[in-house]
């Protein structure tokens, strides 16, 4: 089981409360569909909550150059 798939089945079960890696309860599960393939993917990412009505996530990957696949995933099936 890779990490992603550690961090969703513990989202879970603990009904959105991620110990590992500190993460608390600042997770979201992101569900986007694959841009070329169409697969239907879950993704879990960093959210910020500002105030009661918003949510704020970043499309970063780790300082890369480039956004992430669950990014382009959005641009392609908004």
């Amino acid at each position: 089981m890779g990490w992603n798939d550690q961090i969703i089945e513990e989202f879970r079960n603990n009904n959105g409360t991620v110990t590992t890696g500190g993460f608390g309860r600042s997770l979201v599960l992101l569900h986007h569909t694959g841009a070329k393939s169409g697969t239907p993917r879950v993704t879990p990412v960093m959210a910020l909550r500002p105030d009661h009505n918003d949510w704020l996530i970043a499309a970063s990957k780790a300082g890369a150059d480039e956004n992430p696949a669950w990014f382009h995933n959005l641009v392609a099936h908004p």
